[in-house]
């Protein structure tokens, strides 16, 4: 499960590999043989679909009452002159 906005890159670019690795096999196998295409890129259609359903799930931290990531956005005071 992605908790925060680094996890949400981290698993976009593991997205964007798989997608270009299928690609990949899609240009190089399938031409070739449809039924081996079909039977190594299983695994990557899963995996996209499963990053994918993560990416979806993730809900950025909202702020409330003035806070973000459970820290607090009050300003300190300002030292008098």
């Amino acid at each position: 499960m992605i908790e925060n906005h680094e996890q949400l890159e981290v698993v976009r670019e593991q997205l964007a590999l798989a997608k270009h690795a299928l690609a990949s096999l899609r240009r190089d196998l399938y031409p070739k043989n449809k039924r081996n295409f079909a039977v190594f890129s299983e695994a990557y259609v899963d995996q996209i679909a499963e990053l994918q359903a993560e990416i979806d799930a993730y809900k950025p931290p909202t702020k409330k009452n003035g806070k973000a990531n459970g820290k607090s956005s009050k300003r300190r005071p300002r030292k008098a002159s």
